[in-house]
């Protein structure tokens, strides 16, 4: 294997791994989620998850970097003739679309799910607030919503 390979080759097992815990991070929260979605829980998968993506991100592009200085364009097609040009990355790349697209799918599935509790949590809020009579002040993620009423700050003195 020449040094450009092994180069591309110690990449593309560096993103495997990353995206394999990126994937014990999503089953994590998927069972946070079937557990009812605690919120601390879901606030720690998430910064979990925002670390993993930031380090895949710096992964692919030292991986890009490495195609490009191969003479390779830095997207799927790029890294596919690099694969057909040196057989010895073939593998590592399809485990590394396998991994990606599991990781794709689960992070998609727990998406629905968090939306379907935030659509869950904004309709109690719409019922209780019409019960109450009280006006828009937090959404279904607990952010104040703006009332259109304004404030005075009134100081004695």
């Amino acid at each position: 294997m020449n040094s450009s390979a092994s180069q591309l080759q110690a990449c593309l097992e560096q993103e495997i791994e990353l995206v394999d815990g990126f994937l014990a991070i999503l089953n994590h929260e998927a069972k946070v989620l079937e557990d009812g979605a605690a919120e601390a829980a879901l606030a720690e998968t998430t910064t979990k998850k925002n670390s993993a993506a930031d380090a895949l991100t710096a992964a692919a592009a030292k991986r890009n970097a490495v195609l490009e200085s191969m003479g390779f364009e830095t997207d799927g097609a790029g890294l596919r003739a690099a694969a057909e040009s040196f057989p010895e990355v073939a593998e590592a790349r399809l485990r590394l679309i396998e991994a990606s697209e599991q990781a794709r799918t689960l992070n998609e599935a727990n998406g629905s799910i968090i939306e379907v509790f935030l659509d869950h949590n904004q309709r109690t809020l719409d019922t209780l607030r019409s019960l109450t009579g009280a006006g828009d002040i937090y959404d279904a993620s607990g952010r104040k919503r703006h009332t259109g009423k304004t404030s005075r700050n009134i100081k004695a003195g």
